[in-house]
């Protein structure tokens, strides 16, 4: 089953989702704050987050930019949670590169219909590595020209 990192400075709202994603089988892994988060991720073996938007330090919306600007983990599905509805925080959210938007509160029906969505839409992490690789090779191809000239000097030795 899939790991999904919660990031929310609220220990009762971290402990009610890590029960109800253990529940459904996921695996779990908790962070207070952006900078846990950012740790738990770069480690690896994290599939999508939950991210609370107001946590000490850096918001749920300038990790999901960090997330976003890191090479190593900029493609991982992102869901915002937040009891903030105002519509200008959804788009900043969405903007700063968040893929859902979930209002608490929720159902847990609602929670894991948006969560396997997400997990559907975004490639598994081998996936996006080997497509990645692909892409990085295809790139390396049209970079090198078909025939390499040898230097005049090269060609003497040969």
């Amino acid at each position: 089953m899939p790991t999904v990192l919660i990031a929310d400075d609220e220990a009762d709202h971290r402990d009610l989702l890590t029960l109800a994603l253990h529940r459904l089988g996921y695996d779990v892994v908790t962070a207070a704050d952006a900078a846990e988060a950012l740790s738990a991720l770069t480690e690896g073996g994290v599939d999508a987050a939950l991210i609370d938007v107001r946590m000490p330090g850096l918001s749920g919306i300038d990790l999901c930019r960090h997330i976003r600007s890191d090479p190593r983990i900029e493609s991982l599905p992102i869901m915002v949670v937040s009891a903030d509805v105002q519509r200008q925080q959804i788009m900043t959210a969405l903007h700063a590169g968040a893929d859902d938007y979930l209002p608490k509160p929720f159902s847990r029906a609602e929670l894991t219909t948006r969560l396997e969505a997400l997990l559907r839409q975004c490639p598994a992490p081998a996936l996006r590595s080997a497509s990645a690789a692909r892409m990085a090779m295809l790139a390396a191809r049209q970079s090198v020209p078909e025939r390499v000239e040898l230097p005049a000097s090269i060609r003497r030795i040969a």
